[in-house]
C-alpha cells in the first residue's frame, strides 16, 4: 500500500483540554480508567492488566459491539510519558482472533488554551491501515463512526480530568 493510501486510514481527532499532559497520561495509561472516558458506548470495563501501562504491555477490556461481547487484547506498542501512548487491539471471540490490528494513538502537546492559561493539545489517531479486516471495516463506516466517538472521547476525557486527582 503507498503512502498515500496508508494515510486515508488513518483518523485523527484533536482537542485542547484544560488539563496538564502528566493528568492526561495518567488516565491514558490507565487501563482501569478506560471506560470512564470511553465516548464509543464499546467498552463494558472489566480491564484486566497492569494500573500503569509500560511498553510491550498488554491488557483486555471487555467490549460489545450490538449484541456481541468479546474482550480486546491490547499491547502497548508505543510510549512516552506525558507525550503520547498507542496500543494495538486484536479482537478475540470464544478464543479466536476475529478482527484487530488497528492502532489507536494519543499525542499530548503542551499549550495554551484561549486565555493563556496552561492546557494540552491532544492528537487522538485511529490507524486502521493494517487492519485484517480494514476493507470490511471500510464497507461498514468504522472509520467515519470512530472519528465521531473519538471526539466524544476527548470530551469525556477532559470532564474526567477535571476531576482527575
Amino acid at each position: 500500500m503507498g503512502r498515500a493510501a496508508r494515510a486515508e486510514r488513518i483518523v485523527i481527532v484533536t482537542r485542547t483540554i484544560d488539563a496538564s499532559p502528566a493528568t492526561l497520561f495518567n488516565l491514558l495509561a490507565d487501563p482501569h480508567q478506560h471506560q470512564r472516558w470511553d465516548g464509543s458506548g464499546m467498552v463494558d470495563g472489566n480491564a484486566r492488566g497492569p494500573d500503569r501501562l509500560h511498553l510491550g504491555d498488554t491488557f483486555t477490556m471487555q467490549m460489545h459491539q450490538s449484541r456481541v461481547r468479546y474482550r480486546s487484547v491490547n499491547e502497548v506498542i508505543e510510549l512516552d510519558p506525558d507525550k503520547s501512548i498507542a496500543w494495538r487491539t486484536l479482537g478475540r471471540w470464544r478464543g479466536r482472533r476475529v478482527i484487530g490490528g488497528q492502532v489507536w494513538r494519543y499525542q499530548l502537546v503542551p499549550t495554551e488554551d484561549p486565555d493563556g492559561r496552561r492546557a494540552t493539545l491532544v492528537i487522538h489517531s485511529y490507524d486502521w491501515g493494517a487492519a485484517m479486516a480494514a476493507p470490511v471495516l471500510a464497507l461498514l463506516g468504522y472509520p467515519r463512526r470512530m472519528g465521531r466517538s473519538m471526539a466524544v472521547s476527548l470530551q469525556r476525557l477532559a470532564e474526567a480530568a477535571s476531576s482527575f486527582t
